[in-house]
């Protein structure tokens, strides 16, 4: 049977995509690896399968896929591609070598405290990027994380929002039972209740399962699916303290985030990791804080939008892997972004902000970045250029750019630039906001 798919989709996808092989055959979509003549790039190519593609609304999943496409941030897998095959909805995705969250608990049981926040942070900063731009995944879980060179990726957004128009919990109970296995543990009691409307406070109940569980090495509820959801329903999981040794900083967060009501959690999946790493053991760490003010889009409106905020995640990124360098919450920015520039510096307790802006260039093939760097105490300007990137960019495209300004940042600061590369540990990252800093 798989190889007559193999062949239609093969056959249909050709030219521009040439199939390789076979990576997965799930319970919603088949995966396959190619290679894409138009940029020489190994992909992956996701197929809906049959029973998938016959209850969702392939009008309504193309115009989402089309959404979601336009979102990049360096802990998202970007949709690069989209369309159906007699009738079968595909997507393309970057490939990435690495292994699923899933597939390291499967080999570790639980992962150290350490790891655990580094890899819920990584997928915090995703889903508050996607929530900012009204976009809910709906489908956390290990099996759409995927571990990378020491940074954790979310997956598999266009799945989720297929999944949304369908009855999902009837669907996977009567359709798909190999579904339920992977998705169920991690729903929100009003993913299983089906009559609200799901909104960011869904991941990040999902989130939590997703974190409980690399703590403790199992989710917050087993048993049969049924079970399952009726504990999301009505039931509180066992405190992490009682299964696992973590600071009660971390559980009293994690218990939160697992609450019913959606207004009993966080108001954000921001402020339910940075409660966490507040939590976890202090380290002490020399260096200067940055805050990264979130990037205008200045092409015609001035906005916020997916892709200024990407080019602003990206270079925040960069700037973590600098040894020396700590950047200031998100939460900094939530309500003092219309002060002056020394009351917010004060308030993000920066020692220097970072603002910026892109543009379409003339042509429309490029974006223009224009980065400056102000001192946070005496609000004067220190630096400011102009880099460009492709107009088109996809997953790590607009690294290079990031990461040059974020070493000329360092530069200017005085920082000598160690970051990832220089490390023995190729996972270690400076990413901690609730650091303590201690100026050299």
């Amino acid at each position: 049977m798989i190889s007559e798919h193999f062949a239609t989709i093969a056959n249909a996808l050709s030219p521009r995509y040439r199939l390789e092989r076979l990576l997965q055959s799930g319970a919603m979509a088949y995966v396959f690896l190619a290679h894409d003549s138009a940029s020489g790039r190994r992909v992956a190519v996701k197929v809906l399968r049959e029973e998938m593609s016959a209850t969702a609304n392939a009008d309504r999943f193309m115009a989402e896929i089309g959404l979601v496409g336009r979102l990049r941030h360096p802990n998202i897998v970007p949709v690069l591609d989209s369309g159906d095959i007699d009738g079968l909805p595909y997507y393309v995705m970057p490939f990435i070598e690495g292994e699923t969250l899933r597939a390291r608990l499967s080999r570790l049981g639980r992962l150290p405290l350490t790891d655990a926040l580094r890899i819920t942070e990584d997928i915090a900063r995703a889903l508050d990027f996607a929530h900012r731009h009204h976009v809910v995944h709906r489908d956390i879980k290990p099996e759409n994380v995927m571990l990378d060179r020491g940074r954790a990726l979310v997956l598999d957004f266009g799945i989720a929002l297929a999944l949304d128009a369908l009855d999902t919990v009837e669907f996977c109970r009567r359709t798909l039972p190999g579904l339920t296995l992977g998705t169920i543990h991690y729903m929100s009691p009003e993913q299983v209740d089906g009559t609200t409307e799901l909104d960011g406070r869904s991941d990040q109940y999902s989130l939590a399962c997703v974190a409980y569980e690399m703590l403790c090495g199992r989710p917050p509820f087993t048993g049969t699916p049924n079970a399952v959801m009726r504990h999301h329903l009505v039931d509180r999981p066992r405190s992490l303290a009682s299964v696992c040794h973590v600071p009660p900083q971390i559980g009293a967060a994690l218990t939160r985030s697992l609450q019913k009501a959606p207004h009993a959690r966080y108001p954000s999946v921001g402020a339910l990791v940075s409660t966490l790493l507040a939590g976890a053991p202090r380290t002490r760490v020399r260096g200067q804080c940055i805050a990264v003010v979130p990037f205008t889009n200045v092409t015609g409106e001035p906005d916020i939008d997916t892709v200024s905020d990407g080019v602003g995640e990206e270079i925040a990124t960069a700037l973590r892997d600098i040894d020396g360098l700590v950047v200031a919450p998100d939460s900094a920015f939530e309500t003092e972004l219309e002060c002056s520039m020394d009351r917010f510096a004060r308030h993000a307790r920066a020692d220097a902000v970072l603002m910026g802006d892109v543009r379409e260039s003339h042509n429309g093939t490029d974006l223009l970045i224009s980065s400056s760097l102000f001192d946070g105490r005496s609000g004067r300007r220190l630096w400011s250029d102009v880099v460009t990137a492709s107009n088109r960019c996809v997953l790590g495209e607009v690294g290079g750019p990031a990461r040059n300004v974020a070493a000329t940042v360092a530069d200017v600061l005085g920082i000598a630039r160690y970051g990832r590369a220089g490390r023995a540990d190729s996972s270690w990252r400076n990413t901690s906001p609730s650091f303590r800093i201690s100026m050299p």
